[in-house]
């Protein structure tokens, strides 16, 4: 919906709010994202934009990138990536209407180690359910911000999967983390535009 620039649609998490949340017509095209089927992504929305969506969308959303701050609220006057995290408030009021928050592979926020990956998105699992988290997008295609990530390929992700399956994380735990709970998301939002063609 929103990124580091200011726009008509909402408010983002970097910089000083100006609309308040979302705009009027960024409450359209949540509207029209559920119209057309299309799954809404919410990383970088502020808070307040998040809370809107939730009353607005009819189908599940996602935030793709990111992580559940441990203590205080982030803002946009925090310095870097921290003021990028979500509280656990409002992770968890995405995953009340049926969302998935992705976590991010920053070394300076996750570790530098797949194992400290796997352990920070197992313990959000225990945060929110394991049925609302996911491994984080935005980890390629960045030169830039390569050296800041403990993993720049999805490939290594699979290191995450093998990492649970040693330490005995129930297969069917490990599924729904590494692409179901994202895949339910999506199907939702493809079966809404179903539901409106039929109507």
């Amino acid at each position: 919906m929103v990124h580091y620039a200011r726009n008509t649609v909402g408010d983002f998490q970097t910089e000083r709010p100006e609309h308040n949340g979302l705009t009027a017509f960024g409450k359209r095209v949540i509207s029209e994202c559920n119209r057309l089927g299309i799954l809404v992504d919410l990383a970088h929305c502020t808070e307040r934009a998040v809370d809107e969506a939730l009353e607005i969308s009819k189908a599940p959303v996602i935030w793709s990138h990111s992580s559940i701050a441990s203590g205080g609220t982030p803002d946009w006057t925090m310095i870097g990536w921290k003021a990028r995290q979500l509280t656990r408030k409002c992770a968890q009021r995405i995953a009340r209407k049926g969302g998935v928050v992705g976590l991010w592979a920053y070394r300076v926020d996750v570790g530098n180690a797949t194992e400290s990956y796997a352990e920070r998105l197992m313990a959000m699992s225990n945060q929110i359910g394991e049925d609302h988290v996911g491994f984080g997008t935005d980890m390629n295609g960045d030169p830039v911000n390569d050296k800041d990530l403990m993993m720049t390929n999805y490939v290594d992700l699979r290191k995450v999967a093998d990492y649970w399956q040693k330490k005995g994380v129930d297969d069917k735990r490990i599924r729904k983390i590494a692409i179901g709970n994202y895949a339910r998301a999506l199907q939702d939002a493809f079966q809404l535009r179903q539901v409106e063609k039929a109507a």
